[in-house]
C-alpha cells in the first residue's frame, strides 16, 4: 500500500467518527484513531509471536534423573522453588485468591465513582438525561443533587474500606512469606556452610529476602486492581466517546517500548549489586582480625564498586521515571484537542468531558502502578534468582 492510499484510508476511517477540517484536529484524530492503534496492534502481535516462539523452542530436560545434587534429595519442605511465582503460588494461593476476589469488587465501585460525578455536573448545568430532556423544578434539582452526592459519599467510604482491607492483607501475606523463606534458608545453613566455609547467610536472610517477599502481596492484586481500574476507566471514556478512550491510549505503545529497555539495564545493575554486597560481607568477616592496609584497600575497593552500581541504578531509574512522567503528562494534550472539539460540536456534554479529564488522573495513576508492578516483578525475579542460586550452590 502506497503512502497516498494509506493517507486516504486514514482519512476515511477518521471521517466515519467526526467531520474535521482544521489541521490540528486532523492530525490529532489521525494519531489517536489510526496510527497508534495500528502501532499497538503490531506490538501485541509481535509480543505474542515471541512468546509462542520462546515456548516452542524451550529446551527440555533430557535427563530428568541426572540431578544428583544433595539438595534435590532433601524433603520437599526444605526445597525452594526455582521461580518466584511458583514460590508465591505454592505458599499463599488461597490468600491470593481472596485478595483477587476483593480486587475485582473494586471494579463496579470504580465505575460508579466516575458515573456519579458526571451526573452531578450534568444536573448542575441542566443537562440531566434522567429528566428526559425536559426542564425540572429547582426543588427537584436540589433533591437530585443531594441524592447523588449521598451516593458519591457512600462510594468513597466503600472504596476506602476495600482499599484498607487489600493493603492490610497484602502486608500480612508478605510478612508470612518473608518468615517462610528465611526459615528455608536457615534450615539449610549447615549444608551451605559445608559447601562454602565463607558463605555468609546474614545478608541473604536479613537484606535480600525482604524485598523479594515484599512483592508477593502485590503479585496478583495489583494486576487485577490497577488493570481493572484502568480498563473500567477506558470503558467509561469509550461510552462517552470512542475518541476519548483512544486518546487515553495514544502514547501507551511508546511506554511499552521505552520502559522495558530501562528495566533491563536496572536488572543487570541490581544483580551486580546483590553479588557485591555478598562479597563485601565475606570480606568484612575475613578481615575482622586483619587490620593491614591491604585488607582495608580491598574493602574500600568494594565500597567504591557498590557506590558506582547504586549511582548507576539511580541514573537509569530516575531517567525512566522522568520519561514516563513526560509521556503521561503529554497525553492530556489529545484530550483537550479532541474533547474540546467534541463539546463545541455538541457531540459531548461538559459533564462527560470533565468526568473524563478527572478520570484520566486515576487512569494515569493505574498505568504508572502497572509499570511499577512490572519493575517490581523484574526486581524480585532477579533477587529471588540470586537467592535460589545461593542455596543451590553445590
Amino acid at each position: 500500500m502506497s503512502i497516498k492510499s494509506w493517507h486516504v484510508l486514514t482519512d476515511d476511517l477518521a471521517a466515519r467518527l467526526i467531520d474535521h477540517d482544521h489541521i490540528w484536529v486532523h492530525l490529532a484524530f489521525h494519531i489517536v484513531l489510526v496510527v497508534m492503534p495500528a502501532f499497538l496492534t503490531v506490538m501485541l502481535a509481535w509480543a505474542i509471536y515471541r512468546f509462542i516462539r520462546s515456548h516452542l523452542s524451550a529446551p527440555t530436560n533430557k535427563n530428568p534423573g541426572s540431578d544428583t545434587n544433595a539438595f534435590s534429595r532433601r524433603p520437599v519442605f526444605y526445597q525452594i522453588p526455582n521461580h518466584i511465582i511458583t514460590f508465591i503460588t505454592r505458599y499463599s494461593l488461597k490468600h491470593q485468591l481472596l485478595l483477587g476476589f476483593v480486587a475485582l469488587l473494586t471494579i463496579p465501585v470504580t465505575y460508579a465513582s466516575l458515573e456519579v460525578p458526571k451526573r452531578i455536573i450534568n444536573n448542575i448545568t441542566g443537562a440531566n438525561p434522567l429528566s428526559g430532556g425536559e426542564p425540572i423544578s429547582f426543588a427537584a434539582q436540589v433533591d437530585l443533587l443531594l441524592f447523588l452526592c449521598g451516593i458519591y459519599l457512600f462510594i468513597l467510604i466503600l472504596n476506602g474500606a476495600l482499599k484498607y482491607f487489600l493493603n492490610y492483607y497484602k502486608g500480612s501475606i508478605s510478612e508470612n512469606l518473608i518468615r517462610c523463606l528465611r526459615l528455608f534458608i536457615f534450615q539449610n545453613r549447615k549444608e551451605l556452610e559445608q559447601q562454602d566455609s565463607n558463605a555468609d547467610l546474614v545478608p541473604v536472610i536479613i537484606q535480600e529476602v525482604e524485598p523479594v517477599c515484599g512483592f508477593s502481596g502485590d503479585s496478583l492484586t495489583v494486576p487485577l486492581l490497577q488493570g481493572g481500574t484502568a480498563l473500567t476507566i477506558l470503558v467509561f471514556m469509550m461510552m462517552q466517546n470512542v475518541a476519548l478512550g483512544a486518546a487515553a491510549l495514544t502514547l501507551v505503545p511508546i511506554q511499552l517500548i521505552v520502559i522495558p529497555r530501562f528495566q533491563k539495564r536496572i536488572n543487570q545493575l541490581v544483580q551486580q549489586r546483590v553479588r557485591l554486597i555478598r562479597e563485601l560481607s565475606r570480606n568484612i568477616n575475613l578481615s575482622e582480625n586483619d587490620n593491614s592496609s591491604r585488607s582495608v584497600a580491598q574493602t574500600d575497593n568494594i565500597f567504591v564498586k557498590v557506590q558506582e552500581v547504586r549511582l548507576g541504578i539511580f541514573k537509569v531509574k530516575f531517567m525512566s521515571k522522568s520519561v514516563n512522567n513526560f509521556i503521561m503528562n503529554l497525553t492530556p494534550f489529545f484530550f483537550y484537542v479532541i474533547g474540546g472539539y467534541l463539546v463545541i460540536e455538541g457531540d459531548l456534554s461538559i459533564g462527560a468531558l470533565v468526568a473524563s479529564l478527572a478520570s484520566y488522573k486515576d487512569l494515569s495513576s493505574s498505568i504508572r502502578e502497572l509499570f511499577r508492578y512490572y519493575q517490581s516483578l523484574q526486581d524480585a525475579r532477579v533477587r529471588y534468582s540470586e537467592i535460589y542460586s545461593f542455596v543451590h550452590q553445590a
